[in-house]
């Protein structure tokens, strides 16, 4: 790929980031504004909808009249309308916007929801996750990033489903990918056949492979950084393997590939003998000191979800294979039912809020469901934590998306805001309520202060023990020589005493036993993602599994558990 088309495609992008960052941060500058002229815009535009007929739409004029005559919902509440959409293709229901998407997204249950996401909700997908985020960039950090290309992780299966109603079915990332297929290989280092994968196809080896061939990437691109780091670390094992291949221009026969791929790609692999002389000098040193920085000296960022959940993952990142002199752009709060948050710098954890994606309401933690507190944006106070309540382009009014945030700054008059934790990921046996964010600091406590290197963990709410128990899973990366599992596991009881003093409580009474400790073999966590994406899910979703909550996943961890105490 000449060096010119690349740097012409992501001028482009450039471009359109620069405006539509500052576009974001001029509706940051009076949100009230604009929040109130998007809600009006909704109720107008919906009045006619089986919805909003029954809500009298065409009586609200005002947030306050909007509050008093639509109910908080949940998603229960348009599981009939959604359905009649689906299976019989009706329209008019909850949205008059089209609806030619509709997003997968799974519940605390597992069980399959299905999002409308209309064409309204697409634009404005596009403008704050992918160009705002460039323009945030280009802002902090300068062009030089144009004149290569990205490692972006980020696949859409190559056969599209539908619906009875016609409607495409899927992931949201899948879905934002489709508008860069004709610019691929301008773009993006991996091919087609690893963006658009069939099923069967060995992606990890593809985006590895062809990351490795190209010296000159800029970027990092990854809907979670846990994909990223899960790469790079399939990289430092297989590296030799990957540099033989560049060197031969062939692919390993023990990479798996479908029927008909191994040709498409020959013809993209010719022998690259130098390139493959570099890589064995770079890997022959070994992997105590970051390996990016030296096999792509002019990577200019690393872009993804690396908040909340995936923080350890963005540590680990940067730690062990980064460095710290190349810049996170970490991806602000987004789900298949809107986009809520936008990144407005560099290395940052919190996100501002986008004043024209969604109408935001905030409840309280402490109000317990008592709607009466439920504040609008303005209404927010600095350090306190709330459950996000939207209403969006796609159909859902007042929303109870189920997602913990804190409020932690201001971005012009706008306030940014941390992910905490999803509301339902919680573990309740004996009224202790312990959220996923307590078990995530323990963890991460204990790995500070053994200076572990944690790749994931698990936790499972054992109610058939006598007493019941927290039953912990473990996934080890490096550890200090002189650090040992016992030692581990005693760090790792302080360290959750502490952030559950509910717990501890109970533990002193004998009501509750204190935990146990269960160490997974190495690859546990990328074995259930491969898993995951071989029963048909997107690897742009799968998330790890923090709380277990079913049959199956506690089946999959305590088989490839190798200690326990």
């Amino acid at each position: 790929m000449h060096s010119e088309q690349i740097t012409s495609a992501n001028r482009k992008r450039l471009d359109a980031g620069v405006k539509a960052f500052s576009n974001l941060r001029e509706q940051c500058k009076n949100p009230m504004k604009s929040q109130e002229e998007l809600l009006l815009r909704i109720v107008r535009d919906n009045e006619d909808t089986e919805y909003g007929r029954k809500y009298d739409f065409k009586d609200i004029h005002s947030i306050k009249d909007f509050q008093e005559k639509v109910p908080v919902t949940k998603y229960q509440d348009y599981a009939g309308y959604i359905r009649r959409m689906t299976e019989k293709g009706e329209t008019g229901l909850i949205c008059s916007y089209p609806v030619h998407h509709f997003n997968g997204s799974s519940g605390t249950t597992g069980d399959v929801k299905y999002i409308p996401m209309s064409d309204e909700m697409v634009s404005v997908y596009m403008e704050c996750v992918t160009r705002s985020t460039l323009g945030v960039l280009t802002e902090a950090a300068g062009d030089e990033w144009i004149t290569g290309r990205c490692i972006r992780l980020v696949e859409c299966p190559a056969e599209t489903h539908y619906l009875s109603c016609g409607a495409s079915f899927g992931a949201i990332s899948s879905k934002m990918t489709q508008h860069f297929r004709p610019d691929i290989g301008s773009l993006f280092t991996s091919p087609d056949e690893a963006i658009f994968p069939e099923s069967g196809t060995n992606t990890r080896y593809l985006h590895a492979r062809f990351a490795l061939m190209d010296p000159d990437a800029t970027g990092f691109l990854a809907a979670y950084l846990s994909y990223l780091v899960a790469l790079l670390r399939y990289i430092e094992d297989n590296w030799e393997m990957l540099v033989h291949d560049i060197e031969s221009g062939s692919i390993d026969p023990s990479v798996g590939m479908p029927p008909g791929i191994l040709e498409k790609l020959q013809a993209k692999i010719p022998p690259m003998p130098e390139r493959a002389k570099r890589l064995r000098e770079i890997f022959s040193e070994g992997f105590d000191k970051p390996f990016v920085p030296k096999v792509w000296p002019d990577m200019k960022y690393v872009m993804g979800i690396g908040t909340g959940g995936f923080k350890a993952y963005a540590d680990l990142l940067r730690s062990r294979y980064t460095g710290r002199d190349i810049p996170l752009v970490k991806f602000g709060i987004n789900a298949s039912e809107g986009c809520f948050t936008a990144t407005y710098k560099l290395n940052g954890e919190d996100t501002v809020l986008v004043p024209y994606s969604c109408f935001f309401e905030f409840l309280p933690l402490d109000a317990e469901d008592d709607f009466s507190k439920i504040v609008t944006l303005d209404g927010l106070e600095e350090g306190k934590d709330y459950e996000l309540i939207i209403t969006n382009l796609g159909g859902f009014y007042r929303y109870r998306m189920r997602d913990a945030v804190r409020v932690v700054s201001k971005f012009e008059n706008t306030p940014t805001l941390e992910f905490l934790y999803r509301i339902d990921q919680t573990i309740n046996f004996m009224g202790e309520k312990t959220t996923e964010a307590s078990l995530r600091t323990a963890v991460n406590n204990m790995a500070d202060e053994l200076s572990v290197e944690l790749v994931d963990f698990s936790v499972y709410a054992d109610i058939k023990a006598a007493p019941p128990r927290y039953q912990f899973f473990l996934e080890i990366g490096k550890k200090p020589s002189s650090v040992s599992r016992e030692d581990i596991i005693q760090s790792l009881n302080k360290a959750f005493l502490k952030v559950s003093p509910a717990m501890r409580d109970l533990i002193s009474r004998g009501v509750c036993q204190e935990i146990k400790v269960n160490f997974l073999q190495r690859e546990s966590y990328a074995l259930w993602r491969d898993l995951a994406v071989y029963r048909g899910a997107s690897v742009n979703q799968s998330k790890p599994i923090h709380i277990i909550r079913n049959e199956s996943q506690r089946r999959f961890f305590f088989s490839l558990t190798e200690y326990t105490s």
